[in-house]
């Protein structure tokens, strides 16, 4: 229970993206792509997931009891860059080779992006009232929060007709406009999703 009620919670109520305005460099940078948002929302969702959830026994198991916590964030950045380069070697390994580097050239903005993100930071600083399980299931939302972000976001992006947009609004501007409408409907479902496995 403590599972699904974390997993529900960081994915819609907390949403990081629109809930709590973390990492929105990764929406601007896929709604330019929309066709790679899937890839490049997996390879962050993936990098997420993994970096929360090998953060709290990296945490719990070395850090703390070592007393040193103040190499946390390091330590993060490497797991999630390790998780990074997996998942996008995976997803480009019978692609041509113009796309597999464009890939891998998003690495180091999904690396970085998930260790912002502060989902393992999150995790260690509710280490002594958080089990194992109610850890997993953040990181795990936290990951499918930020890709429903990322895929929604350069979904409704690419619907815009920019030529009905006015001049001054487009590009960037009409990008934040439409952000702030997604994050009020995010708003909109807050307390829903958490309440339900309570």
């Amino acid at each position: 229970m403590a599972f699904l009620n974390a997993l529900f919670t960081a994915a819609l109520d907390n949403n990081l993206v629109f809930a709590q305005v973390i990492g929105m460099v990764s929406v601007v940078v896929a709604a330019g792509r929309p066709q790679a948002s899937l890839r490049f929302g997996a390879m962050v969702c993936g990098a997420v997931a993994v970096s929360g959830a090998l953060g709290w026994p990296i945490y719990t198991l070395v850090m703390r009891p070592w007393g040193i916590e103040y190499l946390a964030p390091l330590a993060y950045v490497l797991v999630s860059w390790v998780a990074v380069v997996a998942i996008a070697t995976a997803l480009g390994a019978k692609k041509p080779v113009a796309e597999r580097e464009h890939l891998l050239s998003l690495c180091p903005i999904a690396a970085c992006n998930a260790c912002v993100l502060a989902v393992p930071l999150g995790n260690a600083a509710l280490a002594d009232t958080m089990g194992w399980d109610a850890a997993l299931g953040s990181s795990l939302g936290a990951g499918l929060g930020v890709f429903l972000a990322i895929v929604l976001f350069a979904s409704v992006y690419q619907r815009i007709d920019q030529r009905l947009v006015p001049r001054s609004l487009r590009g960037l501007p009409i990008m934040l406009v439409t952000a702030s409408l997604m994050a009020l409907a995010f708003t909109g479902v807050a307390g829903i999703a958490g309440g339900l496995f309570a």
